[in-house]
């Protein structure tokens, strides 16, 4: 756990960089949880707020890990912003036409219980303009939220060539394991 009790966000959309963040976040030494594990089974048992729901279920993850990431992180920023103050958010995008691609051919057309709530359509096919509508609203939402805070958000476009010097310059020293010292051991025998 990181010794400040502050914790890192990922709140990307799927197909961004999320999975690329995670194992740079987890190559740091942090414990990392794709937010999205058990999101479909607690949804099919239609809560009756199934945002409240989720949210429920993306903040008992942050009591045992470092960080999250991967929808539906991604809606619940102001939620993680208030509970966590002083962390980290790292906000994936890249260009919206190069995501819908990327989307549909990952997912194709199966629609998971979880980005049915997300997109609030239960395919992707024929509902492009819908999803194209929600990643431009949420990211505009995301941005406006933390304007004039460079210090929390962190944009990375990774098909853009950001990656290791924008991460650990915006994560900084409180956020980076111990550095590793081996031999030392022999160096005080010597």
């Amino acid at each position: 756990m990181l010794a400040n009790g502050n914790k890192i966000f990922c709140i990307g959309f799927q197909k961004t960089g999320t999975s690329s963040v995670e194992t740079a976040l987890t190559a740091l030494g942090l414990k990392v949880a794709p937010a999205y594990v058990g999101a479909n089974r607690l949804l099919k048992r239609r809560p009756s707020e199934p945002r409240a729901a989720l949210q429920a279920l993306v903040l008992e993850k942050m009591k045992t890990h470092d960080a999250i990431q991967d929808a539906p992180a991604n809606f619940f920023f102001e939620e993680f912003d208030q509970a966590y103050p002083g962390s980290k958010f790292i906000f994936t995008t890249r260009p919206v036409d190069s995501w819908l691609t990327s989307y549909r051919n990952f997912f194709r057309d199966t629609n998971s219980p979880l980005h049915a709530w997300m997109y609030g359509v239960e395919t992707f096919s024929g509902n492009e303009d819908r999803f194209r509508d929600v990643y431009i609203s949420q990211t505009n939402k995301i941005l406006e939220h933390f304007a004039g805070r460079p210090q929390d958000l962190l944009t990375l476009d990774l098909q853009n060539g950001d990656g290791w010097y924008e991460l650990v310059s915006f994560l900084g020293p409180d956020f980076l394991p111990d550095f590793p010292k081996v031999n030392t051991a022999k160096a005080k025998a010597d």
